[in-house]
């Protein structure tokens, strides 16, 4: 449960000036092109800083697709959109600006398109990747409390929202499919929602060990959690490893470090139903899936990537892990050789595969209406734009991020759960 986390780098985008060649501007349509502009700048500003708060945060996010919304959706009248069902219609206005941004795995090199969907996915990602950076903020700390950790737990499960929104609402409506490989590749997202969802549930796993649940359900969660960061890692594998190697890697620790875990409260379980033989399978399991994490830390400590450079071995969770289960296993060994006379199977016990309790899901993210300064009347103005043509494409600096403090002490608990 040592929520070590690796965290991409923010996307990087150029500054959008939303300038519309009108023949007659209003000054409705002078306000909503400078309201644009400002709000962009100013989301994009407050996101640097994983310190921020998300009441801080999500109504300057929300502010933002309020103002976009007239370029992404039609705008109706009163008695229309009371009428309207379901999904709007597109915008007329979808394709009027050209929006840059790079993207995770493909470098500093922009990618462009002349659609505003594009623009809202893009732009979502970064938010959720704040949530992802302000969760490892809040973890960080010396000292976390309850409160904190839930907090976690929430802010992780928003990003988990933010992801699954852009994959099922946004990329259908793009205009054309996003390059192989950039944010808005499906498996990216798949990546990216699996993610978050194990590291929340890490926080389940690690209330549960400090509650002292029973052996069985800590062990279905841990399972559960290890295949996710699993399934993450999978699914990133038929990318290049030069851009993908330490998010991988990071992945497949974790996955293993899960691993481990769930074997070793297999193995307490499975010693409490007198399965001596069972118990000692599943020890030597977990102990070998934390050598496995071990080697896997010191891969990914050596791997020159976006993300900060940790040593996850080096955490107070791995420390107090190996010494559990060497306790745990020699118990067996004793118990085994004085009492029960098991044979040790060649088969390694089969872990639960599916928890009872604890499973985490995203929290659904809704894109509220239009801001009140759209009506039919700018709408009706604008519509009038001429698509725009293809600019050339640029090399950008990476965001300077605010740094997030990381704490040098051990946790002051049973399982030695910290996040970072």
């Amino acid at each position: 449960m040592a929520h070590w986390f690796h965290r991409n780098v923010l996307k990087a985008t150029t500054n959008q000036k939303f300038e519309l060649k009108i023949a007659n501007p209003t000054n409705a349509t002078r306000k909503l092109c400078s309201d644009l502009r400002l709000s962009r700048n100013r989301l994009l500003e407050l996101i640097k800083n994983p310190n921020n708060s998300s009441d801080t945060i999500e109504p300057a996010f929300h502010s933002y697709l309020s103002l976009l919304y007239g370029f992404i959706w039609e705008i109706n009248s009163a008695a229309e959109e009371t009428e309207c069902v379901g999904r709007p219609n597109p915008s007329k206005l979808r394709n009027v600006l050209i929006y840059k941004w790079t993207h995770t795995l493909l470098g500093t090199n922009t990618y462009s398109s002349a659609d505003s969907v594009y623009e809202a996915a893009n732009m979502s990602m970064n938010v959720g990747l704040w949530f992802m950076k302000h969760a490892a903020m809040i973890a960080a700390k010396d000292d976390i409390n309850l409160n904190e950790a839930k907090d976690v737990h929430t802010m992780l499960r928003r990003a988990a929202g933010i992801f699954t929104f852009v994959q099922t609402e946004f990329l259908p409506q793009l205009a054309n499919p996003s390059p192989l490989g950039s944010d808005l590749d499906p498996r990216i997202l798949n990546a990216y929602v699996n993610q978050c969802t194990a590291e929340a549930q890490e926080v389940t796993v690690a209330r549960a060990v400090e509650l002292k649940h029973n052996a069985s359900l800590i062990s279905a969660l841990a399972n559960e959690t290890s295949k996710l960061f699993l399934d993450a890692a999978n699914t990133l594998r038929p990318f290049k490893p030069e851009i993908s190697a330490q998010w991988i890697k990071y992945l497949e620790l974790k996955a293993a470090f899960y691993r481990s875990y769930a074997y070793n409260y297999c193995g307490e379980n499975l010693l409490a139903m007198d399965k001596c033989g069972d118990a000692i399978k599943a020890l030597q399991e977990s102990e070998a899936s934390l050598k496995k994490a071990k080697v896997l830390c010191q891969e990914y400590g050596k791997i020159n990537g976006p993300a900060p450079k940790v040593k996850p071995d080096q955490h107070a969770v791995f420390k107090r892990l190996a010494p559990i289960v060497k306790l745990t296993l020699d118990k067996c060994n004793r118990e085994n050789g004085l009492i029960y006379h098991h044979l040790i199977p060649a088969e390694v016990p089969a872990l639960d595969t599916k928890a009872t309790f604890g499973l985490v899901s995203p929290i659904d993210f809704q894109m509220q209406s239009h801001n009140p300064i759209w009506n039919l009347d700018i709408y009706r103005t604008l519509s009038n734009l001429t698509p725009a043509k293809t600019e050339k494409e640029q090399n950008l600096p990476p965001v300077k991020e605010d740094p997030v403090h990381q704490t040098s002490k051990d946790p002051k608990n049973a399982s030695g759960c910290i996040l970072q």
